[in-house]
C-alpha cells in the first residue's frame, strides 16, 4: 500500500478516466508555414 497525497490521486483519476467527466475539449492550432513557403 502507498499513501498519496489529494493532487496525487486527483491526477491519477483524471489519467484513468475514474470519477471525472469530460466537460469541454479544446482543439489547439498551429500555422502551416510549409503551406505558405510553397510558390504559386
Amino acid at each position: 500500500m502507498i499513501l498519496i497525497d489529494g493532487i496525487k490521486l486527483a491526477e491519477l483519476m483524471i489519467e484513468h478516466g475514474v470519477g471525472v467527466s469530460e466537460v469541454k475539449q479544446y482543439s489547439l492550432k498551429k500555422i502551416d508555414y510549409d503551406y505558405f513557403s510553397e510558390e504559386l
